[in-house]
């Protein structure tokens, strides 16, 4: 369960405050994430101020897998239509491409209360069986991710489904929820009662590395979802999925976390720190644990300590943050990232 609404702000760059690593740094304040508004001068943007927001859309990898993306998009009154709209015509590139069939046609998202009702025509039924999964996944977290509606319904020409038209996914009465998961791996579902717990892990293409969620299903019985989340982390992604975990093997929680006031502090084994037996933390765990804290444990911001180890540094010789917060956008180059 993210916490922060998506898209909102025109010609927006994010940066990170109370975090000197990689996210920005306010010595001052350990606060969320803050937008910042450039002017068109400032940085270099594909229409001006007025008619472009960024929005984060749900697109499929070369692995297939739904990756989201923060695109400059048309501003609009209806922002989850403008969304779904500018994904119907296929202009993703970088790697990417659209999950929906050519010549979808995005007739209106209509929010009602906490339910967005999205109404397609066209050739929304031209998919294969197999992409059927990814397609309600990439609506579903696309819709849900500008913060109003939390469930979302599909009409097809006019026509509530009750099911997806042609592999046949059930969709409840209730709606489509982020909650139903995205890029499920059969080998870690569980059996007997469950819920859902998100993580985060790495892809690579020819444009650069970047982060996908991979919902896992834990026991129903589960209270600490932050340890769950490490623990899900640190088993690392399906075989052949095309992607990795940051954390290194064996790293786990010596003790149980503790959360106050949104921020969670973890005490980790030493195993989370680089080969050489140096007190040396990757920057890169960084931003995957706290993308997977903030969806799974509603956490806002984490504090990392190494068991044992007293001063325990970045690769680059940085201390390692008092506080490090998720980035609003999940896969958008900051101007003050590392990466």
């Amino acid at each position: 369960m993210r916490l922060f609404r998506k898209a909102a702000f025109v010609a927006t760059i994010m940066v990170m405050s109370g975090c000197s690593y990689p996210f920005g740094q306010d010595s001052e304040t350990d606060e969320l994430p803050k937008r910042v508004v450039y002017s068109e001068s400032e940085v270099d943007s594909p229409a001006s101020a007025d008619e472009t927001i960024m929005a984060e859309l749900y697109v499929i990898d070369e692995n297939n897998l739904v990756v989201p993306q923060a695109v400059p998009i048309e501003q609009a009154d209806n922002e989850e239509k403008a969304a779904l709209q500018y994904m119907a015509t296929g202009e993703i590139g970088n790697g990417f491409r659209t999950p929906l069939p050519e010549g979808t046609v995005i007739e209106n998202v209509e929010i009602k209360g906490k339910e967005a009702v999205v109404s397609v025509s066209g050739a929304f039924e031209d998919y294969a069986p197999e992409d059927e999964a990814n397609i309600a996944a990439a609506i579903t977290w696309t819709v849900t991710g500008f913060g109003k509606a939390d469930r979302v319904q599909i009409e097809l020409d006019g026509k509530r489904l009750q099911t997806m038209p042609i592999g046949g996914m059930p969709i409840a009465a209730s709606g489509m929820q982020r909650e139903d998961g995205i890029n499920m791996g059969a080998s870690y579902a569980k059996t007997g009662a469950t819920k859902p717990l998100t993580v985060y892990f790495s892809a690579q293409n020819e444009q650069g590395p970047y982060y996908v969620p991979v919902t896992r299903r834990i026991s129903a019985d589960t209270k600490d979802l932050v340890s769950a989340a490490v623990a899900e982390l640190s088993k690392g992604p399906d075989a052949g999925s095309g992607l990795a975990s940051e954390l290194m093997p064996g790293t786990k929680l010596v003790e149980a976390p503790t959360v106050q006031k949104g921020l969670a502090v973890l005490h980790f084994n030493d195993a989370i720190l680089e080969n050489n037996g140096e007190a040396l933390l990757s920057s890169r765990v960084l931003k995957p644990l706290a993308l997977t804290l903030a969806e799974s444990a509603g956490i806002e911001s984490m504090a990392i300590h190494v068991d044992g180890k007293s001063n325990v540094k970045l690769e680059t010789g940085e201390q390692v943050p008092a506080s490090i917060t998720a980035p609003l956008f999940i896969n958008q180059q900051s101007i003050v990232s590392a990466e």
